[in-house]
């Protein structure tokens, strides 16, 4: 109600807002206590909340999931994407390449203050060559190294309980990869082609500034 009024909107109209707002973030049931009593994703919640009291038109918004819990995550990208959908501009900041690739019809990439890249999320994965990978998980444990030895490996990085190879022939890689299994004995849990995500595309686009200056 006090952003209302700092925003100038009527008081009859503030208070249907407030009350609509509050039941879509999950808050209406605790208007009465203290935010200081808020958890973290509750606090989170309340700010978009005041954040759209004015019903504005364009929406700028700086890590609004940052650290939060997944319900409380889940809730304010679905609330973003109805936003969104019923025509509000929303002006996003993340260093979460995957809620940018899930949230944004544009994105830009900025380095050091510069912008090096904009353009839809899948144009830019797509643009970045040589970072397709094959992501794969074996029974038993695996050496790095003599993966990083295969033809057509660029790179070598272990994700999880998975390896994540990257090639410029995701194919050919593949082939190699069950050549060499069947010769040393492994058993293959999962397998997977994956092509450049938004942070693959982030880290080339950045280094290539880097190497730029």
């Amino acid at each position: 109600m006090l952003m209302a009024e700092l925003y100038g909107v009527a008081s009859g109209e503030a208070k249907e807002r407030s009350e609509s707002l509050l039941r879509a973030l999950g808050l209406l049931e605790r208007r009465e206590s203290p935010v200081k009593t808020y958890s973290k994703g509750m606090k989170q919640r309340l700010i978009l909340g005041m954040a759209l009291i004015s019903d504005p038109q364009i929406l700028f918004l700086d890590e609004p999931t940052s650290g939060l819990d997944v319900q409380s995550a889940r809730l304010i990208k679905d609330m973003l994407r109805s936003l969104n959908a019923g025509g509000k501009t929303i002006f996003l900041t993340t260093h979460d390449m995957d809620e940018a690739n899930q949230l944004c019809d544009r994105v830009a990439i900025i380095n050091k203050g510069k912008m090096v890249a904009i353009d839809a999320p899948e144009r830019l994965r797509m643009a970045t060559c040589g970072r397709h990978s094959v992501e794969i998980s074996f029974s038993d444990s695996v050496n790095p190294e003599t993966l990083a030895r295969l033809p057509s490996v660029n790179e070598v990085q272990k994700v999880g309980d998975k390896y994540r190879l990257y090639t410029e022939s995701p194919g050919e890689l593949v082939v190699g990869l069950v050549n060499h299994t069947c010769t040393v004995g492994l058993k293959i849990v999962s397998l997977n082609i994956l092509a450049p995500s938004l942070e693959d595309a982030f880290v080339a686009l950045t280094e290539k500034e880097v190497k730029h200056a």
